[in-house]
């Protein structure tokens, strides 16, 4: 291998061997699961929601993301968020009952929208959406997703009057978060009236205000090889020269099992040319193919475990990717995926391929224009079903533990240091890095 791959860039050495995990619970957003509809969604299924709209004209920078008005409290001093909140005792502007989906557009998904405001005009769309529920809509333990789609922001979203996701910048249509067992908490399921209030801040452009409630899928995951949402992982790589060397390199069998990696560099991945994406470490993609081995130990059990379970593929890439498990090519791919994931469930017969003790699952991905990133992994989840009470589930972790969050319930791990200015969620609160 060395003959044949040269000038190839080194980096500090880590441990390039993984270990599996105890299975953890995982939560999912599943469209198909309905509690509440949003246009964004569940489109076949328009809701209405009693909204208060204020257009402030034509959009200058100067009112970038700069709220321009709320609506009035009531004669008893309750804000419009609030449950017990009077609608009709309000003397500035005026509330009325409108339908979904509510967009600048003239139809959003299919659907004739209630364009509360022109593309080009600044102005604030407030809503309340009331429902009600019962045990049979929110089953006992079960994790809750918020669809709350906006364009633009700052945004908020309020449940029974309390404050459960905010959004200070930029927009997102499809945006979805998990809510903590707490907010979970605020969601009454005996029949009684729940009020789900929104503030959307439109500045220019397209609009778009949305709500909605899901329950989530919910799976034990026991990962082998994790992905970058469970922290950097240890590998060994090779940098190439040129995508013509990648068929040099694959006559070489560099994705063997025996191959020796003495002369490889040892490091972290995932790789990715942009700062805002996948970065652990930097990777020349402009320049240069990478060839990627990643090593899990596996024991008697853990194949019986495999054996009886889906083992699932993960890759995020750009670009045309190639994996390998044990000697054995399982998977590729051509162009890119942005910063998705695909997911692949194994057969049998590349199942098969496992064996106790040392395993190797390689891949190879081309130098290309443009982005360019890998981030990958390997894992077997089984459907969790709970059944204890609302809230005795926590969030993929015990409580008071330390561990940190996105908003989506992705695990992000417990070094506050490493994250970027956001908002996370830490044994079961919300909290803020500036």
């Amino acid at each position: 291998m060395k003959k044949l791959l040269l000038g190839l860039i080194a980096c500090a050495f880590i441990p390039a061997v993984a270990h599996c995990v105890e299975a953890e619970l995982k939560y999912s957003f599943n469209a198909r699961n309905v509690i509440l509809p949003s246009s964004q969604y569940t489109a076949s299924r328009p809701y209405q929601a009693l909204v208060w709209v204020y257009n402030g004209g034509a959009y200058t920078d100067a009112d970038y993301n700069r709220i321009l008005a709320t609506p009035s409290a009531d004669s008893e001093g309750n804000e419009w968020y609030l449950p017990d909140y009077n609608p009709e005792e309000v003397a500035s502007g005026s509330w009325s009952m409108q339908t979904a989906p509510f967009s600048s557009d003239e139809y959003y998904l299919g659907k004739p929208s209630y364009r509360w405001i022109q593309p080009e005009m600044k102005g604030e769309i407030y809503m309340r959406r009331t429902f009600t529920l019962t045990l049979e809509d929110i089953p006992a333990g079960y994790g809750v997703y918020l669809a709350s789609g906006h364009d633009d922001a700052p945004s908020e979203w309020y449940i029974n009057g309390v404050l459960v996701h905010t959004v200070s910048d930029a927009w997102d249509n499809e945006e979805v978060v998990l809510l903590t067992d707490e907010q979970t908490k605020l969601i009454k399921t005996d029949g009684t009236e729940n009020i789900l209030a929104v503030h959307v801040h439109q500045n220019w452009g397209g609009a778009f205000a949305d709500c909605g409630l899901y329950l989530a899928d919910m799976s034990m995951t026991s990962t082998y090889l994790n992905t970058v949402a469970d922290g950097p992982w240890p590998c060994s790589y090779y940098m190439l020269n040129y995508n013509s060397d990648l068929a040099v390199a694959e006559s070489a069998k560099w994705y063997a099992v025996e191959e020796n990696e003495s002369d490889w560099m040892k490091g972290e991945g995932p790789f990715s040319n942009d700062n805002n994406m996948f970065l652990t470490t930097e990777w020349a993609s402009q320049v240069r193919p990478i060839l990627i081995r990643r090593h899990f130990t596996l024991t008697d059990a853990d194949i019986a475990e495999i054996s009886n379970s889906v083992l699932t593929f993960s890759c995020s890439y750009d670009e045309d990717p190639v994996a390998y498990l044990n000697g054995t090519r399982i998977w590729n791919a051509s162009g890119w995926n942005d910063n998705n994931y695909t997911r692949v469930a194994l057969s049998p017969r590349q199942i098969a391929l496992l064996v106790k003790g040392d395993n190797v699952l390689a891949i190879s991905v081309k130098q290309g224009g443009g982005g360019g990133h890998i981030d990958y992994g390997l894992s077997i989840e089984t459907p969790y079903t709970p059944e204890a009470g609302i809230g005795s589930v926590t969030n993929d972790a015990p409580e008071a533990d330390g561990r940190i969050y996105n908003l989506h319930g992705r695990y992000l791990g417990t070094d506050v240091d490493r994250l970027p200015a956001g908002l996370y969620i830490r044994d079961g609160k919300k909290f803020i890095i500036r």
